[in-house]
């Protein structure tokens, strides 16, 4: 398996402390889990993590690293929006952006392992009436296909691609059916074939979602309440986070000449459509949760899903496996995603034989953004990979 180089990253700055916009670990949620490490330790390290949040100029930050059954750091830094000051809380919510498609492949493995559907089932057995109008290429994709990024649907990541969609009448359900019958018309992007080049297809999780909803007869928002929600006892949300709570972390970008933050109502909005792809909002103390779950999966220790089914998920295709980047960090298995959106980012990292997790999230959706969530993550794994 092609190895993952690592560049770590060095900080200085690391002995000024910071004014106190973080918050303290007993607000988060099962702080039982903690490790009590050196408190000099985590000092030095919040500062440096700190240094990065300033010197990117992004407004506010979360990250932790965790094992299946602990949390062994756990810090948020900075501020709800931009100039306002209002300091970011332990049980605020984030994007994920498209980490939100490993939890849908989680869920398509749940319902897998039930019978409802086979990793080999073509989406055409799925949606037959499509079939007359389906371009060529398009013809033997499978459902493992789309969760994979294997196929030459397009990415569907540009904001002007989501004014496209066309308006249908009907629930949900509907709309990412017509979604889906619709890509499957569309020019295929020649980027993407097999395993040559995998370009990540916002558009592919869609239409995943979409034959999960047709074989179960739920909304994959049911879905994401039947085998997330309940059973791991975590709170999820679906598009910005301060849609439904103007008090939550604004999200912010680059755009019009400036740095701002976007505004609950603003037209910058993730289409209900792709939510499937991109659209979960979750605080940090549930998203380690999710997360243990998965670590716990991979070492047989957890009872929803088989660890066949959490090895299929993370290490089941070379480089890009069911919204699992994999490869090694020093010969041992590491797994990854980069949540991109708009707004907000969020790396997850895992490294199997360790028992370790890292997350690492951000309210700024820019450039300034992604590099602050990689600063700070190379710095994690120096420390604790």
């Amino acid at each position: 398996m092609k190895k993952i180089f690592r560049v770590l990253l060095l900080l200085l700055f690391l002995g000024h402390p910071f004014p106190g916009s973080s918050q303290s670990l007993p607000d988060i949620v099962d702080s039982t889990q903690i490790v009590r490490g050196d408190s000099g330790g985590n000092r030095t390290l919040r500062e440096a993590a700190e240094s990065i949040r300033v010197t990117r100029g992004v407004p506010g930050m979360a990250y932790a690293v965790f094992s299946k059954d602990s949390i062994l750091v756990f810090q948020v830094l900075g501020y709800r929006v931009f100039k306002l000051k209002d300091s970011i809380e332990s049980n605020d919510r984030f994007n994920i952006g498209t980490n939100t498609a490993a939890i849908t492949a989680y869920i398509a493995a749940r319902l897998v392992e039930a019978g409802k559907i086979k990793w080999d089932t073509p989406l055409l057995q799925i949606f037959p009436a499509f079939s007359k109008k389906t371009l060529p290429v398009y013809k033997a994709i499978r459902f493992k296909d789309l969760l994979s990024s294997r196929t030459r649907i397009q990415p569907f990541m540009d904001m002007s691609d989501w004014f496209k969609i066309p308006e249908v009448k009907g629930d949900i359900m509907v709309k990412r059916r017509a979604f889906t019958f619709w890509m499957l018309q569309r020019k295929p992007n020649m980027e993407n074939f097999l395993q040559q080049k995998i370009v990540f297809s916002l558009a592919g999780y869609v239409m995943a979602a979409s034959m999960m909803e047709k074989v179960t007869g739920k909304s994959w928002e049911a879905l994401v309440t039947e085998y997330v929600r309940k059973p791991l006892n975590i709170s999820v949300r679906y598009s910005w986070p301060n849609r439904m709570d103007q008090s939550a972390p604004a999200g912010h970008w680059y755009q019009g000449g400036s740095f701002h933050s976007e505004d609950p109502d603003t037209r910058v909005k993730v289409h209900p459509v792709l939510y499937p792809g991109q659209g979960l909002s979750i605080s940090l103390p549930d998203y380690i949760k999710y997360m243990q779950a998965n670590l716990r999966g991979l070492s047989g220790g957890n009872t929803h899903l088989s660890k066949a089914g959490f090895e299929f998920l993370f290490f089941g295709l070379p480089d890009y496996a069911m919204g699992w980047n994999n490869g090694s960090y020093y010969d041992q298995s590491f797994a990854f995603h980069e949540g991109l959106s708009l707004l907000f980012n969020c790396r997850t990292e895992i490294l199997r034989e360790k028992d370790r997790g890292i997350i690492v999230m951000c309210n700024s959706g820019d450039k300034d953004g992604r590099g602050a969530v990689l600063d700070l993550t190379h710095l994690l794994e120096e420390k604790y990979f």
